[in-house]
């Protein structure tokens, strides 16, 4: 009788955990409200003030090749957007309570990183959409100057967050997008444009695949990370 009464509360406890686990699309939402707003509203207002300069821009002169180099800065800025919410377990001293929660640290990550790209690259998708419109330029190219800063970007926050995990880590980050924000400027405006010639393609797609390469060696770096303080944290519990 008691060894029935057992299996029929473990049963229970079985149903209860299983009817209160989060499915990923919850977990998705969950994550997504746990972004700041304040983050959302900036990487709009970035979109919209470089949506608004580019058709200012156009209308008054015929420079195409420094227009899309100068709204190709949104990538950087969008980058350094977001970083906060990459940092913030580390500048508020956070990562203890997140390493305690239910959910995996590397999931958590992993997700936030995911919704925060996606939104980035939308943001981009539409900046080409409308250089392609209002200059008469191939998407495809205009895709290029805009996603190989915006991975370059990437590729350096991810390096800096996977060796330098300080409080201060998220002012480095934001330290190398603006370098690389005042790099594209200064390309923008120096008369040898020669990146930007239709022989120079081929240099870009090289650039787009290192740098997809790249960052996808550091994720699995920062999922390694996350890992080692998962079984670090259960070690000492």
């Amino acid at each position: 009788m008691l060894e029935e009464t057992v299996k029929g509360a473990a049963e229970v406890l079985r149903k209860t955990q299983a009817s209160r686990r989060t499915s990923f699309g919850e977990f998705y939402m969950t994550q997504l409200r746990f972004i700041n707003w304040k983050v959302w509203a900036a990487q709009l207002l970035i979109i919209l003030a470089m949506g608004l300069l580019l058709h200012k821009s156009i209308q008054e002169q015929d420079g195409n090749v420094q227009l899309v180099m100068l709204t190709s800065i949104a990538a950087p800025l969008l980058v350094a957007a977001g970083k906060q919410t990459l940092t913030r377990s580390l500048r508020f001293h956070m990562l203890e309570i997140e390493l305690s929660t239910r959910h995996l640290l590397e999931k958590l990550t992993l997700v936030r990183m995911s919704l925060l790209g996606i939104a980035d690259l939308l943001g981009l998708g539409l900046l080409a959409i409308l250089m392609s419109a209002w200059m008469q330029m191939e998407i495809t190219v205009l895709l290029l100057y805009l996603l190989v800063p915006f991975n370059l970007t990437c590729f350096g926050c991810l390096w800096l967050l996977n060796r330098v995990r300080t409080p201060n880590c998220g002012y480095y980050c934001l330290i190398y997008s603006c370098l690389v924000a005042l790099m594209q400027t200064i390309l923008a405006f120096n008369p040898s444009l020669w990146l930007f010639e239709s022989s120079a393609v081929g240099v870009w797609q090289a650039l787009l695949v290192l740098t997809v390469a790249g960052i996808a060696s550091e994720v699995r770096g920062m999922r390694k990370i996350c890992r080692s303080l998962e079984t670090a944290t259960k070690i000492l519990v």
